[in-house]
């Protein structure tokens, strides 16, 4: 009997990925969305356009980051992979690179630090920071292995900057927790938010490689 043909949706990879798209159009309800509808132009009066560019690049990381890893790990429409993975790294890097300019300027606080130096930036902002860097390390990590044809390494490296991407949304919504938006100035929330995944995923991806090897008569 010829085997009936699951669709798409129904296969692991595609379970994962409705995941990710129904989890990722929660947490931008919830995040992005005052951005979009400027209901909070006041609470960023100097750099709201910064802030509205980093919602509009991070959306794109969140959403086409999901699709382009399924993409390449399942191999079906595999003709866009190459297309994706470019709005991801474009979206991406300027995402990146606003949250790093608005971490180390320190927008919010006395006076407004944004056109001057670091002098005001502290523990919260660089924590966040370095989520920025670390997303920004992976993605060139992940653009120089494929450009070398090394394809497993790229996959890892992708992997591990979406997990990067998450990341800036977790400590967002870690945030809101009323329990937990009160502990210090909220560095250790960003902290935890994108080392504790990154741990966890590359326990994931070193996984096999840690294996027991099969014995030379198997």
């Amino acid at each position: 009997m010829k085997p009936i043909a699951r669709s798409w949706w129904l296969s692991p990879g595609g379970v994962l990925l409705l995941i990710a798209l129904v989890s990722g159009a929660l947490a931008w309800w919830l995040i992005a969305l005052p951005v979009l509808t400027l209901a909070n132009v006041d609470g960023h009066p100097q750099h709201f356009s910064m802030v509205f560019a980093h919602m509009a690049t991070g959306t794109l990381m969140l959403f086409v980051g999901a699709a382009n890893i399924y993409v390449g790990t399942t191999r079906r429409f595999f003709a866009h992979h190459k297309t994706l993975g470019y709005l991801y790294l474009a979206g991406g890097t300027v995402g990146a690179s606003l949250a790093l300019i608005l971490a180390l300027r320190n927008p919010h606080g006395a006076g407004g630090q944004l056109p001057g130096g670091m002098q005001g930036t502290g523990d919260l902002g660089y924590a966040l920071a370095a989520l920025a860097i670390a997303w920004l390390v992976s993605a060139a990590m992940g653009y120089r292995a494929v450009r070398n044809r090394r394809h497993d390494t790229h996959r890892a490296w992708m992997i591990r900057s979406y997990v990067l991407t998450w990341s800036f949304v977790l400590c967002r919504l870690v945030g809101k927790i009323p329990a937990l938006a009160d502990l210090g100035d909220g560095s250790a929330i960003i902290w935890l938010s994108w080392i504790v995944p990154l741990f966890a995923c590359e326990v994931a991806l070193q996984w096999q490689s840690g294996s027991a090897r099969a014995s030379a008569g198997t």
